[in-house]
């Protein structure tokens, strides 16, 4: 095993004075990893027999050698999978290594995070663990044989079957292997308000995307505003919701390969539907913040919000259950020719976590996410959010994590992120034009039009 250099501040050193000092993006101060002197290896042999022990009592292997993981994580460094994470390897150096130690680096803004794992790459100095996406990029990294297959992972330590099925294949190739690690199970719903329905005289949710566009129009008669949004990302999932429903992801992957155009029948129907319900947005929607329109709609200032279960602490009491106001209803159908049904829509295990092929081949990396599968689906309840496996213990779920855990089981398919499957020159044209649909200033062929020239010079 290759034995790592032994960081001059430990981790168990940090969490006992903030936690954790990784986190944040900052690089490492020089010199805080130093080469051990002869009296430092001298004291680690000594104390070898009784971390050996501890090991032994533990139940997992180890060889209680000083161990440090790298991982680049896009995330902030306060969310409920770093809290686990940072419990997760206080435990294990209780009971299993205290030699073991993580370097976690938190960047939650997706281009920065993605540039550095780029230059990092180029200079092939990948860190052990990276959150990312099965894009492009990654299938350099992957075609190159520097991804670990995680499918294999999961087998060797007898875990493969334990996850639920879109979390296990969310971070799948092309071809079916599965090549990173989901971190929770994560389903996109409408949340409304019910007072705001009620007085709009709306008795049910909308099981159409018809009727959903009726729902739009009564609530801007009773004087209020139908839909919050921000944020572009968001409003590409408005963009797929139709050719989703009709083709799966047959439409947007063929558009990614220049199989299909933007001006086909299916993007000018996507296009038609931005046009339609972005009259329903909040004016000013294009600078709005996601916490600010959040706490709009749990006012009643907002009928509704799309977005996922990650968003479970803010629509929910300290019971853990959905907040007396709010309701939530899956994604409509278009009810002519849908190829899918209500449980499959942007389902999926949040940022996958991949691992680098040579940090998969060391014993104490397997060691160590053997113990963590052990723990970490249970820790996930006990923090308000959902597991990507079958927790041991569903007793310490709250019935609205058991009712949106039932519906995550039952997927299978998942649509994928329009901006993450096309190349990233013609993502760019897609974030900047979609919103011109909702303010008037694109008509959806003109839309198109900008679309499939972006296309054709963007595809190899």
């Amino acid at each position: 095993m290759k034995k790592r250099k032994v960081s001059s501040i430990l981790l168990s050193l940090a969490l006992a004075a903030s936690l954790f000092t990784g986190c944040g993006g900052a690089e490492p101060a020089a010199g805080t990893e130093t080469t051990p002197d002869a009296e430092t290896e001298a004291a680690e042999t000594e104390t070898a027999p009784d971390t050996e022990a501890a090991a032994g009592d533990s139940g997992y292997k180890t060889t209680g050698e000083a161990y440090e993981i790298h991982y680049i994580a896009r995330s902030n460094e306060d969310g409920t999978q770093m809290q686990a994470l940072y419990e997760i390897i206080d435990m294990y150096q209780k009971q299993v290594n205290p030699n073991f130690s993580m370097n976690i680096e938190c960047i939650s803004d997706q281009q920065t995070h993605n540039q550095k794992i780029r230059t990092l790459a180029a200079s092939d100095e990948l860190p052990d663990w990276w959150s990312g996406d099965v894009d492009s990029f990654f299938y350099e990294l992957w075609n190159a044989g520097m991804v670990a297959n995680m499918g294999d992972i999961f087998k060797e330590l007898g875990i493969y079957d334990n996850f639920y099925w879109c979390a296990l294949n969310y971070p799948s190739t092309a071809d079916g292997e599965i090549a990173g690690m989901s971190w929770n199970a994560q389903g996109e719903y409408f949340w409304y308000n019910k007072d705001v329905f009620e007085a709009a005289g709306i008795e049910k949710t909308p099981e159409t995307f018809d009727e959903l566009l009726e729902i739009c129009q009564k609530i801007q008669d009773s004087g209020m505003t139908p839909i919050g949004m921000e944020g572009q990302w968001r409003l590409l999932r408005y963009l797929a919701f139709i050719p989703w429903r009709l083709s799966g992801n047959d439409y947007i992957d063929k558009l990614a390969v220049g199989e299909a155009k933007y001006s086909d029948e299916l993007g000018i129907q996507a296009a038609q539907f931005i046009a339609d319900i972005g009259q329903y947005f909040q004016e000013g929607w294009t600078t709005a913040d996601s916490s600010t329109v959040m706490e709009q709609l749990k006012d009643g200032q907002f009928g509704m919000y799309y977005s996922g279960t990650w968003e479970l602490p803010i629509f929910s009491d300290e019971n853990g259950e959905l907040l007396d106001n709010i309701g939530m209803f899956q994604l409509p159908l278009t009810g002519e020719g849908d190829v899918n049904g209500f449980a499959d829509s942007f389902s999926n295990g949040g940022a996958p976590m991949f691992i680098s092929a040579e940090a998969a081949k060391e014993e104490e990396m397997m060691n160590f996410l053997a113990f963590f599968w052990d723990h970490y689906n249970d820790l996930c309840l006990e923090l308000g959010y959902l597991p990507p496996g079958q927790p041991s213990n569903i007793d310490i779920a709250t019935d609205l994590q058991k009712e949106l855990m039932e519906d995550f089981a039952s997927v299978t398919s998942y649509a994928k992120c329009w901006d993450v499957v096309v190349d990233v020159a013609t993502s760019e044209v897609l974030l900047s034009e979609t919103p011109n649909l909702t303010l008037g200033n694109l008509t959806p062929e003109e839309w198109a039009a900008r679309l499939d020239e972006a296309a054709a010079m963007n595809i190899e």
